[in-house]
């Protein structure tokens, strides 16, 4: 591995798989970005051929780890600050993860945003859904930091 990052496979738009390397991703309002190098041909001096990297923001659905892959190194951009929903109060998601062999059901509290099409919660209900038996904060939008 090269630097913190992670390799990855990126699909062309004509389905054409390329490995690449993964150097950060950030989360938008919206979805997951990541930011990667390809290494292609580009013309070097004298006209002869070189490889050069060429990088690039891409969504989600263009990115994915080779098998055994993990991101746990590479650089993440937290989410925004909490979006605010009617009345412009901050709101966030409950995301039930269920159960299976070997790892108990859990709940997971998002900023909203963080997993689209969600419905909101104001603070009460937020703050119900996290006195509930194993339910934590998503590290990935840092719900935590968005609670009194």
């Amino acid at each position: 591995m090269v630097g913190a990052g992670a390799r990855v496979i990126v699909v062309m738009p004509d389905g054409q798989e390329l490995r690449a390397f993964l150097y950060e991703r950030r989360r938008t309002s919206a979805r997951w970005e990541y930011r990667v190098g390809v290494t292609v041909w580009g013309t070097g001096s004298g006209s002869r051929p070189e490889p050069v990297e060429h990088s690039v923001w891409l969504g989600a659905d263009h990115v994915r780890p080779l098998e055994g892959g993990d991101y746990s190194r590479v650089p993440t951009q937290p989410a925004s600050p909490p979006a605010a929903f009617a009345g412009g109060q901050q709101a966030w998601t409950v995301q039930q993860l269920p159960h299976r062999p070997g790892h108990p059901g859990a709940t997971l509290i998002h900023v909203i945003g963080c997993q689209p099409g969600a419905t909101p919660l104001d603070l009460d209900q937020t703050l119900e859904a996290l006195k509930q038996p194993r339910a934590v904060t998503c590290r990935e939008c840092n719900a935590a930091s968005s609670l009194p």
